[in-house]
């Protein structure tokens, strides 16, 4: 390590001769990675990693998209690469995912693909390394995506309905703004602009079938090809695998050439309207094209990166800090910098305007953005942006070695796409630490200046109710800014500590050893009760929950709106004698994250930190009991957002369904809140801090679990120190029952709205009385998976009705003991009544016959899971709580394993059985109103 720490500096510093460009080369190539390229064109790369253990992932990256297409071929890219599951030469039909579903792989998480313009990535991911066959049929798989799809007529004509349903799904009222943005301004001119990767539904529902293989001949070829292997294999071993198996592959001649395409950029402005009767308060989009450089060498790409992100974070912050003025003309602001498609990077600033505050909204963007590009950082923002990016850096330093392999496939398939060197991960690191320290501002103004004669785009998306600005009165508006002189940002100066008295503490009263782990239970004499799991999972890492019962139960039905918002207005107002804004130049630097919640049963708090700044988690835990903050001008400015969101929710087709399943699910409960423009009128300072304080106050009443690297006597000290500093007493609190569950039988909730694009949106609710307990909590579980592979193989797939169906089930035993079984998906309005009568009948037949290859996939994968998750922070922080607040003992590994195991047919079949003998149904269905033409 220290020989790269020492050839990076080198590098920085300018020496650039032979024998350090050669030290160069050595230090940047993973020495754990083995990659080559095959005579037919195709390349590999392979890198041993052991995150997860036993573990390994399989990607092949192929550097063709939608762009490729013909005209007569719009959407077959992303319709080959549905077809690539549909069929091969070494596994017909669906014999490929039944195949690697059996071996623990679920479709959707671990095996999937996606396409874009450029690009068609397909992966299969967490393969267990143990078995070797399987090894080599995921190879196979690979060689039959490149050469062996069988495009069958049949299948080919089923999966129109699947795309034309996935087209559904995604043509949102912001889908369609958004694209008439895209369309008409930034990619206008292009071969990109009609090549959107969903393609046309005309094309779709009638291409001929040569037309596909066609566009599958021409492209899906070695050269244009790559496969990734990342896990925890014998490299040299997969690589001889993977020379044996593809080298076969003929590259044939005659084909198209892979051209790169261009996007025109125009001098001059353009101003576009993308409006939506189904959309919200207006959006303010001001877009700069540029060309994107690729020519840069791999350390200019990496330096170029860091450069991006610290004006990106530098920039971000300060309109935070802005849009939080009372007098902003702006709600929220965000800035990006991106490559938008290969050859076009964008330079974007988004405003949501303040109510009749359009025209200022686009001055006060264009403004600040003319600030930042003269002026770029203050000295202290960009010193914070460097702390924050040093102490994330060294964060990823330190855990290295947990890198998981699909982050290293990621990175792996884009630089194969970009033609670059794939760089040495720690060295990459070492190099972005080193390289930081170097940046000045001026760096980040030289950035912002190849902005500068670009061609610009200003449009608005929202609502089509309104009246927008003439484009004559936005070119007056960017006259005016350009003739503007800007002064440089004057942030305030920050000088205060989160705690400045001393404080009393508390000391252990009682200490306890927490089955089935090698962690204790400590009691603090203020009644505080506090889970410690150390672990040596993630170096330097805490994570941490605290949470107490009663939650929204305990508040009168009168304030609960009020308590709809309590802990955003707490989060939002700062804490202690800081303010958000102060909080957050505080923390810049520092790695700790605290969310506070008021939950329906519960209310708590949760959160993360380094080993370093395990002291500033807990002075903000200790603080966040005892001097939590609530600022009016905060308060103000979330009724603004509320009113905005209340003008989105009255233009959405679904706002109405939502509101009436919610209340349905609750019997029409009176303390079932639908938030009103009533409701928003009612929040005040004094009942939001009643609340707070009434239910995050008493430390004896809650209990706090902190996993992660610490030392148990070393953090002790500072729990005893702040977590016992927070006042205590012997009240114990209990949730309240208020019975909102549906009404007995089934509760119709049938609703039809005019709609743009008209779908039907199906979500059906099943519940009942049930015994809270480990096996049947698993039971209910395998079931909702059992119906998703029901639901995807004759709702999507056999009746082309629905892009996709979520099905889950679950228990609950507060505040009693009941089951949860919900079946939602979008859906063709033609094939509604069919498509509910299927779920129906799956979920009754579920008590007579089970599938019990799909039932042992299912075992197959939770399994997996169970070892996946093993050295996973995230996943024991979960089970201790839930632990703690069901009463219930944790089990071990081997019991959880035994368990699944011991799931059957009959134990699935008795189960089901309970939940159609006479369940709680809430069935929703929302239909569009079809006006003649």
């Amino acid at each position: 390590m220290k020989i790269k720490i020492l050839w990076t500096l080198l590098l920085l510093c300018g020496i650039h001769n032979l024998f350090a460009q050669q030290q160069f080369q050595e230090a940047f190539k993973p020495a754990d990675m083995v990659s080559g390229k095959l005579d037919n064109g195709l390349q590999y790369y392979i890198m041993h990693n052991e995150e997860p253990k036993e573990r390994v992932s399989f990607y092949f990256a192929q550097n063709v998209g939608s762009i490729l297409e013909d005209d007569t071929q719009q959407g077959l890219a992303h319709f080959l690469e549905h077809m690539a599951f549909n069929g091969t030469a070494h596994f017909s039909n669906k014999e490929m995912l039944e195949y690697l579903q059996k071996n623990g792989m679920q479709f959707g998480s671990e095996i999937n693909a996606f396409t874009s313009f450029d690009e068609t990535v397909y992966n299969i991911n967490k393969v267990p390394v143990q078995n070797e066959n399987l090894l080599d049929s995921v190879l196979l798989v690979l060689y039959d995506w490149s050469a062996g799809l069988t495009l069958i007529e049949e299948e080919i004509d089923n999966e129109r309905g699947v795309i034309r349903e996935e087209w559904r799904s995604r043509n949102t009222p912001m889908s369609r703004a958004s694209d008439k943005i895209f369309k008409q301004g930034l990619l206008k001119g292009s071969k990109y602009e009609n090549r959107f990767p969903i393609g046309l539904m005309e094309i779709v529902d009638n291409f001929h079938y040569n037309e596909l293989r066609e566009y599958y001949k021409n492209w899906y070829r070695p050269d244009q090809q790559a496969i990734v292997v990342v896990g925890d294999v014998d490299v040299k071993k997969i690589e001889a695998k993977i020379k044996e198996r593809f080298s076969d592959i003929p590259l044939k001649k005659g084909l198209p050439e892979r051209v790169v395409f261009d996007v025109p950029i125009n001098d001059g402005f353009s101003y576009l309207l993308a409006t939506d009767k189904e959309l919200g308060e207006p959006v303010v989009q001001y877009y700069i094209k540029q060309k994107a450089d690729h020519s840069f060498s791999e350390t200019e790409d990496i330096a170029y990166g860091i450069k991006l992100q610290l004006a990106r974070y530098v920039f971000n912050n300060r309109l935070s800090e802005l849009s939080r003025d009372a007098n902003s003309p702006v709600l929220s602001s965000s800035f990006s910098i991106s490559n938008f498609v290969r050859p076009l990077d964008v330079l974007s600033v988004s405003s949501q305007p303040k109510k009749d505050n359009i025209i200022p909204a686009v001055r006060f963007t264009l403004t600040e953005l003319k600030r930042f590009m003269q002026y770029g950082a203050t000295p202290d923002e960009l010193l914070r942006a460097k702390a924050a990016f040093k102490t994330s850096i060294e964060a990823s330093i330190k855990n290295s070695k947990k890198r998981e392999n699909d982050a290293y496939a990621g990175e792996i398939y884009r630089a194969f796409f970009k033609g670059k060197e794939v760089g040495d991960y720690l060295w990459n690191l070492q190099y972005r630490l080193a390289f930081i320290e170097t940046i000045q501002n001026e760096d980040i103004i030289s950035l912002l200046d190849n902005f500068n004669s670009g061609e610009k785009i200003l449009g608005f998306t929202g609502t089509d109710s309104l009246e927008y600005p003439k484009e004559n009165e936005i070119l007056a508006v960017l006259e005016q800014v350009d003739a503007s002189e800007v002064g440089m940002y004057e942030e305030v100066i920050m000088d205060k500590e989160l705690i400045n008295q001393p404080l009393p503490g508390a000391s252990i009263v009682k200490v306890k050893d927490f089955q089935g782990i090698n962690g204790q239970t400590y009691t603090l004499s203020n009644g505080a009760r506090i889970t410690l799991f150390p672990t040596n999972f993630d170096k330097e890492q805490v994570y941490f929950q605290a949470f107490s019962p009663g939650g929204k139960s305990l508040i009168d039905e009168g304030l609960l709106p009020n308590a709809m918002v309590t802990s955003i207005l707490a989060s939002e107002s700062g804490i202690g004698t800081m303010s958000k804004i102060e909080l957050n130049k505080y923390l810049q630097g520092k790695q700790t994250s605290l969310v506070i919640e008021i939950g329906d049963y519960s209310e708590g708090l949760g959160g993360s930190s380094t080993l370093n700044d395990l002291e500033v988690l807990m002075q903000r835990i200790y603080l966040a009991f005892t001097e939590p903050r609530f600022d009016n001008d905060i308060l103000d400015l979330l009724k603004l957002n509320f009113e905005n969101s209340l003008t989105a929710k009255k233009n959405n087709v679904q706002s109405d369904f939502r509101d009436s399943l919610q209340l349905a699910q609750s019997n029409f409960n009176s303390r079932e809140i639908i938030f009103k423009k009533e409701l928003i009128e009612d929040l005040s300072i004094d009942k939001i801090q009643q609340i707070y304080k009434d239910r995050i106050r008493n430390a004896s009443d809650f209990d706090f679990v902190f996993v992660g690297d610490f030392e148990t006597e070393t953090f002790m000290h500072l729990a005893k120190k702040y977590i016992g500093s927070i006042r205590g007493d012997d009240s114990q609190e209990s949730v309240v029952n208020h019975n909102m569950r549906p009404a007995e039988g089934m509760t119709p909730i049938h609703l039809s709205r005019e709609m743009e694009t008209p779908q039907t949106t199906v979500n059906i609710l099943l519940t009942g009385d049930m015994e809270f307990n480990r096996e049947n909590n698993l039971l209910i579980n395998v079931i909702g998976q059992l119906l998703s592979k029901r639901y995807l193989e004759r709702i999507r797939e056999a009746e082309g009705g629905s892009y996709g169906v979520q099905a889950y089930g679950y228990l609950q035993n507060i505040p009693e003991e009941n089951y949860v079984l919900n079946v939602s998906f979008n859906c063709n309005p033609d094939k509604t009544e069919k498509l509910v009568e299927i779920v129906f009948d799956d979920i009754k037949n579920l008590a007579y016959e089970i599938n019990t290859a799909e039932l042992n996939e299912i075992k197959s994968n939770l399994k997996k899971g169970v070892v996946e998750n093993r050295e996973k922070n995230a996943y024991w922080l979960k089970k201790i709580v839930a632990s703690i607040k069901n009463e219930m003992p944790l089990a071990s590994e081997k019991e959880t394993l035994e368990q699944i195991e011991s799931v059957s047919s009959e134990k699935i079949k008795a189960l089901a059985a309970k939940i159609n003998d006479n369940p709680r149904i809430v069935e929703g269905i929302l239909t569009p109103i079809i006006i003649p033409e």
